[in-house]
């Protein structure tokens, strides 16, 4: 493989990415639900894979890590957001949600800001995380993130919508604006923060331990196979318990090392 050609590769990696994240917008215009989500999950799969493997060629650059900015911002801002507006807010839904009549003229209004606030926390969030690659940061924050990653993020904000699958589109709370709405604020609140979230990039487990993990990720994929819903909405609620819990382990790390 020639020096010309390794960058080429986590850079495709990363359109690729783009081109899911474009994609969730197309299903989510025609109200295709499920292949949007699955478009925003594959975007976060290779997300996660162009950094990985731009490592490994070495050919990390700053014009990969502003393509993957932009990526990120279509992909775990604008798209989530542009899905869970349309899913929620139809006609029958939004008059439904609204029982109030002088509501119901700024129903529209009213929740397209909220997804207008969870794009521009994302936009925050990507250009602080930039700003930030040169800088050192203190030991204690090598096993966190400055706020909740992109991809997590945008997890959080269709975290309803999960739920609804995996309750057979059956529970009318998960679907409710408000309900919604809360979750999608939460999100942007958080990608937007410096409230440091769990990083397991860097874990280095023993042997054991290894194996362990190795063999609950199999279950998980057995799991998701089986029932995908379920365990995506189970890994959401942990994803959620494991904020304050992080918040906790990361003030003692604080003060132990500081």
């Amino acid at each position: 493989m020639t020096e010309a050609i390794k960058p080429l590769f986590p850079n495709a990696i990363t359109m690729l990415a783009l081109a899911f994240g474009v994609s969730a917008l197309n299903m989510a215009l025609w109200g295709n639900w499920q292949l949007a989500v699955f478009f925003i999950f594959l975007a976060g799969i290779f997300d996660f894979l162009d950094g990985k493997i731009a490592r490994l060629l070495g050919v990390s650059s700053r014009f990969g890590a502003e393509l993957d900015s932009l990526s990120d911002f279509v992909s775990f801002g604008v798209a989530p957001g542009f899905l869970m507006y349309n899913w929620t807010m139809n006609d029958e839904l939004r008059i439904n949600a609204m029982q109030n009549v002088v509501y119901k003229s700024d129903a529209v209004g009213l929740y397209w800001g909220v997804v207008l606030f969870l794009v521009v926390c994302c936009a925050s969030r990507l250009a602080r995380f930039n700003t930030m690659l040169d800088e050192k940061q203190p030991k204690y924050w090598l096993h966190f993130f400055m706020g909740v990653p992109a991809p997590a993020g945008a997890a959080l904000a269709i975290l309803p919508l999960i739920f609804w699958f995996a309750s057979k589109e059956t529970v009318d709370l998960f679907r409710h604006p408000l309900f919604v709405s809360l979750f999608m604020i939460f999100s942007g609140v958080m990608m937007a923060s410096r409230v440091p979230t769990v990083c397991l990039k860097h874990l280095r487990p023993g042997k054991t331990f290894g194996s362990v993990i190795g063999l609950l990720f199999l279950a998980f994929i057995c799991g998701i196979v089986a029932f995908p819903w379920v365990m995506f909405s189970i890994v959401g609620v942990l994803y959620l318990v494991s904020i304050p819990v992080g918040i906790y382990v990361f003030m003692k790390l604080k003060k132990q090392l500081s």
